[in-house]
Formats: structure tokens, sequence, C-alpha cells
């Protein structure tokens, strides 16, 4: 049996499923998928399935929930994943692709909720090579603890998700970094 476990995104329609990395097929979306997990593909019960680095996001249909067919896809993943000859990926994402599907993920989730909380945002301005850069606004935007925010909570998770070295920055700086440069300012001269 191959090891995999679930995890929730943005989109209460879709799970990624954690898989160890020489398991998975190919990167990409996938057209088709061997057994069970093809078939359910095929009807429309699910309604994507995307191979990432390591994971592989599976959305339902838009009118299933996961409470009815979690099971039945944990299953049929498991048997598809014994077989890697039956999978057919469409054209892989490319580096930048999966980090902005990513980001976009996590910036709809867990951190756009957790800098919601704090009264702030955080967009996504740009992804250029493995160099993600945002827009801090609200109560974000001048914070002092935003720096902290995107090194040690979306950098890492982004780090962990893709499996590269992402970069993350903001456009706009902190008033961490401002209050930094002063200081250095003010004892340099």
């Amino acid at each position: 049996m191959i090891p995999l476990h679930a995890t929730a995104t943005g989109n209460p329609k879709q799970l990624r499923w954690v898989v160890a990395p020489d398991q998975l097929p190919s990167l990409g979306m996938v057209r088709r998928a061997p057994g069970r997990l093809g078939a359910l593909l095929d009807s429309g019960l699910i309604a994507e399935i995307v191979v990432c680095a390591t994971d592989i996001a599976i959305t339902v249909g838009a009118s299933r929930t996961w409470r009815e067919l979690g099971d039945d896809i944990r299953a049929a993943l498991t048997e598809a994943l014994a077989d890697p000859a039956g999978w057919r990926v469409g054209q892989s994402m490319t580096s930048a692709a999966r980090v902005t599907t990513i980001t976009e993920e996590l910036l709809a989730g867990p951190i756009g909720a957790l800098a919601s909380s704090h009264g702030g945002s955080i967009e996504l301005v740009s992804v250029v090579g493995l160099h993600v850069t945002v827009r801090m606004s609200g109560a974000c935007r001048g914070c002092l603890a935003a720096s902290s925010t995107l090194r040690d909570k979306l950098q890492r998770e982004l780090r962990e998700r893709a499996g590269m070295e992402i970069t993350v920055s903001s456009e706009n700086p902190s008033a961490a970094t401002v209050l930094s440069k002063k200081v250095r300012w003010l004892v340099a001269g």
C-alpha cells in the first residue's frame, strides 16, 4: 500500500493528497488515470486532477462533496498509484506556473486568512522564476511582523509544497525593514 494523506486547500472542493515524490506520476494536468480513479474522472465526479511536486490535487465535481466521495477517491487513488504506466498527464506545468498556483491557493487559504484576521491582506503581484513578489495592504502594510509572515509562513509553505528554493518579497517594505534602514543610517551617519 502506498502511504498518502490529504490536506485541505483554500477550495472546499479540492484536497491535496501528499504522496512520496518517487510514487508520483509526471507533473501536470491528468488527462487519464488508471482504474477506478479514471472512471471517477471520466464520469465528472472528479472535476480535475493535477500532479504537483509533492502531492496530487483532486477537485470533486460541482454536485459532489468530499464527505460523499472521500473514501472512494482515496481507495481509487491508492490503486491508481500502483499502476504508473496507466497515467496520461498533459503538458507539465512550468515551475513558475506551479509556484503561481500554490501561491494563489495559500493566499486564498491559510496565509490569506491569517492576514485577514489581523485586518490586512496579501496579494500576488508576480512570479519570476523562483521569486514571488506580493503586495501587503491594510494592516499588513507597514506591520512590524509582515516580513516574518512572508518568510516564516508563506515562503516556508511554498518551499515545502513546491519542493523548490522559492524566495518571497513584498513590493512595499514592512515597517521593520524601513526602521532597520533608518537605524543603520543613524548609526552610520
